[in-house]
């Protein structure tokens, strides 16, 4: 486990980044400078603890994470196989091939929920029958 500034600035930026925040989006969330988030980014600042704070907020993790790297949102989560070869080159897509790839996720996502829908109509089960309470 690499808690270092550097390894700190490079896990806020990947995360920025990751969720399309510019420099700007940051202050307007967290109010710091994008000269002072830049430093932090590149290790050469140590953020407050409040500054720290807004950071993960803004960033939608948390603090530990920032730090280390590992959540305990994430620690108790398993990838196998498939999993993991799509994680993988998901990851070394272009932003670009990565939209297309999820767009292509939505389609096939709709396509199963309209089958599950018409199997279901087509059983001709209630929303009870099927195990849906109402109210």
């Amino acid at each position: 486990m690499d808690i270092s500034m550097d390894s700190i600035g490079n896990r806020i930026r990947e995360r920025r980044k990751e969720l399309r925040l510019t420099q700007t989006d940051m202050h307007r969330e967290c109010g710091i400078t994008s000269g002072a988030l830049s430093q932090i980014e590149n290790g050469s600042r140590v953020p407050s603890a409040i500054a720290f704070f807004s950071i993960s907020q803004a960033l939608n993790c948390s603090m530990e994470y920032l730090m280390t790297g590992i959540s305990s949102e994430t620690k108790n989560i398993e990838i196998f196989g498939n999993e993991k070869k799509l994680l993988d080159g998901f990851r070394e897509l272009s932003e670009d091939d990565q939209e297309e790839l999820l767009g292509l996720l939505e389609l096939k996502l709709r396509k199963t929920q309209k089958a599950r829908e018409t199997s279901a109509k087509s059983s001709g089960l209630t929303d009870t029958e099927k195990g849906n309470m109402v109210g």
